[in-house]
């Protein structure tokens, strides 16, 4: 009996293969039409399911090729360099990675700028949830490049992008609906972020509060299974040396609590300075008069100078932390240095804080000049540098019994919490990381505190603000969110009709009795706006006296209160109508002249379509 229902579904698989190579429009490989019989023969969320392991192990493969990549690069490049070969490596290959990454850009991808988070919010919300093929590949091989040549970055930024292109392109390639591509971009992401950390749950709540803000689900099993692939793949491939992980720190003791309470004070308000200073830097070299090569020429020149002062900022920057956990404090501050000052508790403690305020220039300028690559890393280091500097201040101080390692570890969740706005992330990430789960209560109070005093600063993300004002990216405001993906076209009366201003009262009463129109759009001989005439005007004036149809339509047509421009978002549109209290609004250009009209009727249609779609 089961010999027979398995050949049955053998030979029914034949039958299928074939006709798809036969009949189908783009060719499929074999796994694809593996892929396609089983969405024919699973329900939704098995196929959803299904389609989520794939995507995770994907994702997760991208990760893994990225991750040992860059440790390699710098393994056969500046690992095991005596000093003087070190800081001749650390002053030339930061400028060779960026220019090498921009020529890369330039001439392979053809791409002028670096594709970062934003655009994969801007993605979901506004182009169906639809990622470029390109960023598949695209991302690891120029962060890899960046990074493994010294930049200042992250490669779990890349790793997600590339990890949410696949799930995009697997979710459109087999035809897919929005919300289920969107649930595979998600997976993908948190493949990616799970693959760098082996922190499945940090991989999820990375997708929920970065990349879902705004969107309705309730399928999130796929996500999670995503995460888990992503994390069982990278536990299977790669070993602890190019892994982070920590194990090194102390059993959590209540009676240190007012220590992380202060260092949720210090890493809030260090979150701030370190977005601000990115922005600064950022803004400098965007106003660099000369683009391309020079300004990566300049930002590599610059990242070079930090990473020879400040050898803990030369690439991710996870082996300096690793150093530190293990008390050798020598590889993150030249011996050199601390034997010439003679004071080597103070020298230690400056060069561990200019390190840490130095940290968002090395990074902005990494990011801004060409180079590829993430701020969560460089927001992980930047903390746990500042945890550490916190730490060994107390311990000069006098203060017996300091945590060292754990501030450390608890600082690095909280400039994450506060540069990503997103706590859950960077808690459940660290405890992940460091099995510290008995560190719940300080990573708490240190993120959330962190998270707090940056958003009474910016109620947005700093990097997503300018977005969220457009209107190009989901918020927390699901309303606003829908109102934001209905489109102009969407509100277009396209049978609207419109009369010369010198047109008679009887031919425009015509139009009314020959169309079902409210509204007709009165326009002179060169097309320009004049006004609005509404049926229950023309009702009004036969009422009052029958002899009127030698009025002209530019005697009775009205000036609305409000007009409508091609370039402005559906969210005013919507604003003018409830100011103005009617159903139609004319849209010009900047010389008047008449493109059509906006029904309001026509967007609460779409509305209603797309509240129905995303709930």
């Amino acid at each position: 009996m089961y010999r027979e229902k398995i050949q049955k579904w053998i030979n029914n698989f034949k039958y299928f293969k074939r006709i798809v190579r036969t009949y189908a429009f783009r060719k499929y490989n074999i796994f694809e039409v593996l892929i396609l019989w089983a969405k024919r023969h699973l329900n939704r969320f098995q196929f959803l399911v299904l389609s989520g392991i794939i995507v995770g192990f994907l994702g997760a493969a991208a990760g893994i090729i990225l991750k040992a990549s860059v440790h390699y690069i710098q393994v056969y490049t500046v690992e095991g360099l005596p000093l003087k070969d070190r800081i001749v490596a650390f002053s030339i290959l930061p400028i060779l990675g960026i220019v090498a990454t921009t020529l890369v850009a330039r001439y392979l991808y053809r791409s002028k700028k670096d594709i970062k988070l934003s655009q994969v919010l801007v993605d979901i919300a506004q182009n169906d949830s639809n990622i470029s093929k390109q960023e598949i590949h695209s991302r690891v091989v120029q962060s890899a490049i960046t990074v493994g040549f010294g930049g200042s970055a992250g490669l779990e930024t890349p790793s997600a992008i590339t990890g949410a292109a696949i799930g995009s392109n697997f979710g459109r390639r087999y035809r897919l609906g929005y919300k289920e591509k969107t649930l595979l971009l998600a997976g993908g992401a948190a493949a990616g972020i799970a693959s760098a950390f082996n922190a499945p749950v940090a991989g999820v709540m990375f997708s929920f509060e970065v990349l879902l803000t705004g969107v309705v689900f309730s399928d999130f099993i796929p996500l999670v299974i995503s995460s888990m692939c992503g994390s069982l793949l990278t536990q299977i491939v790669l070993n602890n040396d190019i892994l982070f992980s920590l194990n090194t720190r102390e059993p959590y003791n209540y009676a240190n609590t007012l220590y992380f309470v202060i260092l949720g004070l210090i890493a809030g308000f260090y979150t701030r300075y370190y977005n601000l200073v990115s922005k600064k830097v950022s803004n400098l070299l965007d106003k660099f008069p000369y683009g391309g090569l020079k300004r990566a020429v300049l930002g590599g020149a610059i990242l070079a100078a930090l990473c020879v002062a400040f050898p803990s900022l030369y690439g991710e920057g996870y082996g300096s932390i690793k150093m530190l956990s293990e008390g050798e404090i020598q590889n993150v501050v030249y011996q050199q240095i601390i034997d010439f000052f003679g004071q080597p508790e103070w020298t230690i403690l400056i060069m561990l804080a200019l390190s840490t305020l130095f940290k968002p220039v090395a990074t902005s300028a990494s990011l801004n000049s060409g180079g590829v690559g993430g701020n969560f890393a460089p927001s992980l280091i930047a903390g746990g540098l500042m945890g550490y500097t916190f730490g060994y201040a107390l311990i000069m101080i006098g203060f017996k019994g300091v945590p060292l390692i754990n501030l450390m570890l608890v600082g690095m969740a909280g400039v994450l919490a506060g540069v990503m706005y997103a706590p859950l992330t960077a808690i459940f990430l660290i405890a992940e990381a460091s099995s510290g789960y008995d560190l719940f209560i300080p990573l708490m109070i240190v993120s959330v505190t962190s998270f707090l005093i940056n958003k009474y600063f910016s109620p947005i993300n700093p990097d997503y603000v300018t977005l969220a004002e457009e209107g190009k990216i989901f918020t927390s405001q699901n309303d606003r969110n829908i109102v934001n993906q209905v489109k102009l076209s969407d509100c277009l009366d396209k049978e609207s009709i419109s009369v010369n201003n010198n047109a008679l009262l009887k031919e425009v009463n015509t139009y009314f009795e020959d169309t079902d129109k409210s509204v007709i759009a009165v326009v002179d001989d060169e097309g320009r706006f004049w006004g609005m005439i509404n049926k229950e005007q023309i009702n009004k004036i036969y009422a009052r006296e029958k002899d009127q149809d030698s009025l002209l339509a530019s005697q009775i047509a009205i000036i609305p209160s409000h007009i409508v421009r091609p370039d402005e978002t559906v969210e005013n549109i919507v604003k003018k109508f409830e100011e103005a209290d009617t159903w139609y609004l004319p849209i010009v250009d900047e010389n008047l002249k008449y493109l059509g009209i906006v029904s309001r009727f026509r967007f609460l249609v779409k509305y209603r379509q797309l509240l129905k779609n995303l709930s």
